[in-house]
């Protein structure tokens, strides 16, 4: 296993702990439920002494620990991860850097609330934790019938553990930062992007820059301290087929809407970068998604969704629904470099950076989202499946039609992609979904998590017999298997709804997180050791999800391995007993984290 990073200094061998008394509370602990996110809320406890909190809650049907991990003696700490509709005892235990521990009396209770009445609940058609990614997902769910939305974090029972409303109807995408915080693009008129945290409280907010506003497609925070965007931009083109079914229409001159993909300073919104794909591809290229949806910005060409960054090659990889093409350019000279998608109907301009499809089976994507680069070099995205053709051959009816995740691999050397993957062998249902989808690689298990995030059809039916506009949204996840396995399976539909008016649900993406709270590397801050028969005694506290090998120097520049720590008496705390120490005079420590 590798070494993640060092861990703070170690400790003197013959300096004994001195034995501390009891920690004492200096306030009772108290617990504000927060308004935003119902199933969260404020922990608040002070101490005499520096100490770490840990927090046990039992709500009759599960219980979980936390343990925080930041020492001091004001502590105020969001909790998060309760269930509606129960009642929660939540016992608070307080650790100081000796490891004396003091619970505090009586143990505080929550009562939370079932869900909204306009909250899309979950159903759980298929739940095998056991062959899950672990941890929550996370996404955004709307109620198209009542116009209302949620952020939500489900477990992998399939239960609601934090929700909390979307600032805007057009929110569509969330994301967690690595502090913890979640991250939302907001289109116009909002025009911004906004952090929040588990509280559902506004940490920060940024304006786009008004010449190119927001497009609530995709927005990435990248590692220099800067947001990838997606925007409009209106664009006036001629010689523009007028029409995608009859292939003797006049040509016109028309506005569309071209996405740039736009990149600010996170810290003061200063435009850095912006690139066409007008200007690097053909805007007179239609498909049969063109003109099914009419923007502000003019005619809808082009629907990007999604920017992924190529690190190998400091370039960027961009999915256009409507081209069903997804293409990648260098993010220095804006040159093109392939695009994948159906050869029909491209220009000569374009035409030298087609990739050609190279072995069996193999189907282009149409009407496709969420590209992504897997761990094995692949192209993961969610395939629509869109006509599954493009002018001027004959579409496939969406009845029969269905969508997928599919995994390409392309050469970029000898301009080839081929498909090693695609989840329409899959155990379960057809699934066909016109708009919106995500396909995730995740990472520990190598499953695949789908969104089919507006079905209109299953096994070729409508979801309901009563509202023909209906829409499901389901989360699926699966193995990579040639005939993958669905292992978790929830759904939002209210089956129940007779009423033709009732819209269903819409979800755009989803994502698994390993959890709710991030987990930063961070020194020890209460590494003590202690004589005892047998060698010296290490105890610390550090997070369980890390493991922690010990090492010995007698002159803190020569290292040794002596072994791991195994878990102490207190919740996130580690025990080491040293049995090579011997005789030296002098033996130092130090904790590295893996």
């Amino acid at each position: 296993m590798s070494i993640k990073t060092h861990w703070a200094t170690a400790a003197l061998l013959l300096s004994v702990a001195s034995s501390a008394p009891a920690v004492t509370l200096l306030s009772a602990p108290s617990f504000t439920p927060s308004t935003n996110a119902p199933l969260a809320g404020l922990l608040r406890v002070t101490t005499d002494v520096d100490t770490r909190v840990s927090v046990s809650v039992a709500d009759g049907i599960t219980s979980w620990t936390r343990s925080f991990h930041d020492f001091g003696q004001d502590h105020s700490i969001i909790l998060a991860g309760f269930k509606p509709n129960r009642t929660n005892q939540i016992q608070v235990t307080v650790i100081d850097r000796g490891q004396n521990a003091q619970v505090a009396t009586p143990s505080l209770v929550f009562l939370t609330a079932p869900l909204p009445a306009d909250f899309p609940a979950p159903v759980v058609v298929r739940n095998e934790p056991a062959k899950m990614e672990p941890g929550y997902t996370l996404f955004i769910i709307q109620n198209r019938s009542l116009k209302k939305s949620y952020i939500t974090m489900l477990d992998n029972r399939g239960e609601v553990a934090w929700f909390c409303p979307t600032p805007a109807l057009a929110d569509v995408d969330v994301r967690q930062l690595p502090n913890g915080h979640l991250f939302l693009e907001e289109p116009n008129p909002i025009n911004r992007f906004t952090e929040i945290d588990l509280l559902g409280q506004t940490v920060s907010r940024l304006a786009a820059p008004t010449n190119y506003p927001v497009n609530n497609h995709e927005a990435i925070q990248t590692a220099r301290q800067s947001i990838l965007y997606l925007s409009d931009v209106s664009q006036v083109v001629s010689n523009l087929p007028s029409s995608v079914t009859n292939a003797h229409a006049p040509l016109v001159t028309a506005a569309v809407d071209d996405n740039p993909i736009v990149e600010i300073s996170a810290t003061n919104g200063a435009v850095l970068n912006a690139w066409s794909p007008n200007d690097m591809l053909d805007p007179n290229r239609v498909t049969y998604l063109t003109y099914s949806f009419q923007s502000s910005f003019g005619v809808d060409t082009e629907h990007a969704n999604a920017i992924v960054e190529d690190s190998s090659d400091n370039s960027l990889i961009v999915s256009l629904r409507n081209q069903n093409a997804v293409f990648k350019f260098l993010k220095s000279t804006g040159q093109l470099k392939w695009i994948l998608g159906s050869p029909e109907n491209w220009s000569s301009k374009c035409q030298p950076y087609l990739l050609k499809a190279v072995g069996s089976p193999f189907q282009w994507c149409y009407g496709q989202h969420a590209p992504e680069l897997t761990p094995r070099g692949t192209l993961l995205l969610y395939d629509d499946g869109n006509c599954r053709a493009n002018p001027f051959a004959l579409p496939v009816d969406d009845r029969t039609n269905y969508s997928r995740a599919v995994e390409y691999s392309v050469d970029e050397n000898k301009m080839q992609v081929s498909q090693v993957w695609d989840s329409s062998q899959k155990t379960g249902d057809r699934l066909y979904t016109g708009a919106v989808g995500d396909a995730d690689w995740l990472p520990k298990t190598g499953n695949i998590l789908v969104t089919y995030g507006l079905i209109s059809y299953v096994n070729g039916v409508h979801p309901s017999a009563f509202a023909t506009n209906a829409t499901m949204a389901r989360i699926i996840e699966m193995t990579h298997d040639a005939v993958p396995q669905e292992v978790f399976d929830v759904s939002f539909f209210d089956s129940s709804n007779t009423q033709p008016t009732y819209q269903g649900c819409l979800c755009y993406r989803s994502a698994r997180i390993s959890d709710l709270y991030p987990h930063p590397l961070t020194p020890v801050q209460d590494l003590v050791v202690s004589v005892a028969t047998g060698g010296p005694i290490l105890q610390f506290s550090g997070d369980s999800g890390f493991t922690y090998s010990v090492q010995a120097s007698a002159d803190q520049i020569h290292w040794q391995s002596v072994g791991n720590a195994t878990a102490g008496s207190q919740p996130d705390s580690f025990q080491f007993q040293d049995s090579s120490a011997s005789a030296m005079s002098a033996r130092f420590y130090r904790v590295v984290a893996h």
